[in-house]
């Protein structure tokens, strides 16, 4: 049963990870319009779901590129991975992580996968252990589960949180602290 979830993970994977370095090296971008669509608007004066963004939240990783941290909404900011310290879980996180992130983010979380070439803004380095220790299990969860197409990020992460359980993020979460560790 567990090849059996892991081979569809993985192909699922694989089908989503062509479909990122199709819209990640086409030249076409996501209209604002449909980016507000999607996902929550960010303003300072931020309501329940909505996120905000402070001059401290803003990081520059090691190789000098900005990224923006936003403020985690409210319904993600208290939430605490429930899988630290739970191998299995770090496993399928890392096999969740090789198919569906790595082609931006890289094997290694250093921001270097295939695709990350073609994309404005470059993707997050997750092996930045400056910038991880910043970032809130809610924050992560967060980010991973509403992707990247919204104010301050404007990036073509997609949103997994459609596609994936709980568990999963959870598990994607668990492996991501790892890379920076």
């Amino acid at each position: 049963m567990r090849d059996f979830r892991i081979r569809n993970i993985t192909i699922l994977g694989l089908a989503l990870t062509a479909a990122i370095l199709i819209a990640a090296c086409s030249s076409s971008t996501p209209t604002p319009d449909a980016a507000t669509e999607t996902s929550p608007v960010v303003e300072d004066d931020h309501e329940e779901g909505e996120a905000s963004v402070s001059e401290a939240d803003e990081h520059e990783d090691e190789e000098g590129d900005d990224h923006e941290h936003a403020e985690v909404p409210h319904e993600y900011e208290d939430l605490v991975n429930p899988f630290v310290g739970d191998a299995e879980a770090l496993a399928m996180g890392a096999v969740l992580f090789e198919v569906t992130c790595a082609s931006c983010h890289g094997a290694t979380g250093m921001g270097d996968g295939a695709a990350a070439a073609a994309l404005d803004p470059k993707p997050a380095t997750l092996a930045d252990s400056d910038m991880m220790d910043e970032l809130s299990d809610g924050y992560l969860f967060w980010r991973i589960s509403e992707g990247g197409a919204m104010e301050p990020f404007n990036s073509l992460m997609p949103a997994w949180g459609s596609g994936f359980t709980d568990d999963q993020i959870w598990q994607l979460v668990t492996h991501i602290r790892s890379l920076s560790e």
